[in-house]
């Protein structure tokens, strides 16, 4: 998972060099972790952020207790590496948003929203709530982990339309065409 972050934040410092001639921007608003951010706000107000490595340690045992069931591996790095501010690009034909990991609120906070948000479209199961997507230019889709199979996909609650990704978080984001 790390080198799978690694890869895509080249890839968005790449992109956001040669766009815009400045490092990854988001606008900005006072709840930010200031940690991650490398300028002060613009005349348009954006500011330049940097992902970091997170340093601290998420009690697992609590998460899990808290909400039943054990937290696979691979969602564990994720939720773990890296503390950042926008993970959004383009995979395949659709465009994929991961919510932010930014260490404003504990980690362990963020994993529990977003388990409980899942479960008011998927009742009883092992889902997380990771982002929003846009698929074939319809934006009413979301970004959903199962913790039991790894699967990765897209549903669009609306419609009760799955999109499949992939089965590996790692594998999507280091495949993912980084864009802001």
């Amino acid at each position: 998972m790390k080198k799978a972050f690694e890869h895509y934040f080249s890839k968005l410092n790449n992109y956001a060099e040669e766009k815009f001639g400045t490092k990854p921007t988001v606008t900005f608003m006072d709840e930010l972790n200031k940690d991650l951010l490398v300028s002060a706000p613009d005349e348009d107000g954006e500011v330049e952020w940097q992902p970091k490595l997170q340093m601290g340690n998420i009690i697992w045992d609590e998460v899990e207790n808290e909400i039943g069931f054990t937290i696979c591996q691979e969602l564990k790095e994720y939720y773990s590496s890296y503390s950042f501010l926008m993970l959004y690009g383009k995979f395949g034909t659709s465009y994929l948003n991961f919510y932010p990991i930014d260490a404003s609120e504990p980690v362990a906070n963020i994993i529990e929203r977003a388990f409980y948000d899942a479960q008011e479209v998927f009742p009883c199961s092992q889902m997380f709530l990771i982002g929003n997507a846009s698929v074939n230019e319809d934006d009413n889709f979301f970004i959903y982990y199962d913790n039991k199979t790894g699967k990765l996909f897209c549903y669009d609650t609306e419609n009760k339309r799955e999109v499949l990704l992939s089965y590996s978080i790692a594998k999507t984001i280091d495949m993912m065409e980084a864009r802001m």
